[in-house]
């Protein structure tokens, strides 16, 4: 890379710093704000380390720019003016992604965007969904995480009643609030899945599966979870609905879950040995 195109770029680098510093600012407010997405201080790390695992690849790369990385430019640009004027701030902050693929495309080729466009990806699972889709998933999350819980529950013999996202005991009742929806949980474990997925030495479609895999898996784990509270709850009392014990109880859940995904891997290869050739 020449002097130029060094200043160039850092020059262009220094623009999309200004134009996006407000939607970047507001994300990262978000992160810290919402415990659903505290992950998100972690993504745009990993992502930068992924890329430059990927150094030497690239160095060796040659360049041939596409001017179809122009389109996605502009078209990155529409959805930053039409997300800030609508006050629509996910269309915005998905914007910089689209302008980050669409700018290696247009300056280094498709097979500058073969190695990165995982990476470049793995940026999505930082932007905390809108919010029409958020409260859209977690009532019937809340539903399954219940029903399976009674379920779990009748079949160890506890007497167990469901009433919407709320579970009867003799004793007390439980309920499984917005917040024990596996929302969190489901982000984090997305972002796990994928790295985990493509880790692994299988065809791309596979790669798929497994991370596709992980949305059942971290939902399962969750209703474990809830069941978990409710039998705790009727042995030893609500306490255990709350507080440190509770926190702790949802680690070893997503410890477990984690194992569970790395069973998946394993029995992936392990169907199509051939993948891992």
């Amino acid at each position: 890379m020449t002097q130029i195109e060094k200043i160039g770029f850092s020059i262009l680098a220094i623009a999309v710093g200004v134009v996006y510093a407000p939607v970047v600012t507001e994300l990262f407010r978000d992160w810290g704000r919402d415990p659903n997405y505290s992950h998100g201080y972690l993504i745009p790390v990993v992502s930068a380390f992924l890329i430059w695992q990927k150094r030497e690849e690239l160095a060796k790369l040659p360049r041939r720019p596409v001017a179809l990385g122009l389109l996605g430019i502009l078209a990155a640009g529409g959805m930053l003016v039409l997300g800030s004027a609508g006050a629509e701030v996910f269309t915005a902050r998905v914007s910089l992604v689209v302008l980050l693929v669409s700018l290696v495309v247009f300056f280094a080729g498709w097979r500058w965007l073969k190695e990165t466009g995982f990476s470049l990806a793995f940026l999505l699972l930082a932007i905390p969904m809108p919010y029409v889709i958020y409260y859209g998933l977690t009532g019937p999350l809340q539903g399954i995480a219940a029903k399976c819980a009674i379920v779990g529950m009748r079949g160890i013999g506890i007497l167990a009643v469901g009433e919407g996202n709320v579970i009867h005991l003799p004793d007390h009742s439980l309920e499984v609030a917005e917040a024990c929806s596996g929302i969190r949980s489901l982000y984090a474990f997305l972002a796990l899945g994928s790295l985990f997925a493509r880790s692994l030495p299988i065809p791309i479609w596979a790669k798929w599966l497994v991370f596709a895999l992980t949305i059942p898996l971290s939902v399962f784990g969750n209703a474990i979870r809830v069941w978990g509270t409710g039998v705790g709850a009727h042995v030893i009392g609500p306490e255990v609905a709350e507080g440190f014990i509770h926190e702790f109880f949802g680690l070893i859940i997503f410890a477990v879950s984690l194992l569970g995904l790395l069973v998946l891997g394993k029995g992936v290869r392990t169907i199509w040995p051939s993948a891992s050739s």
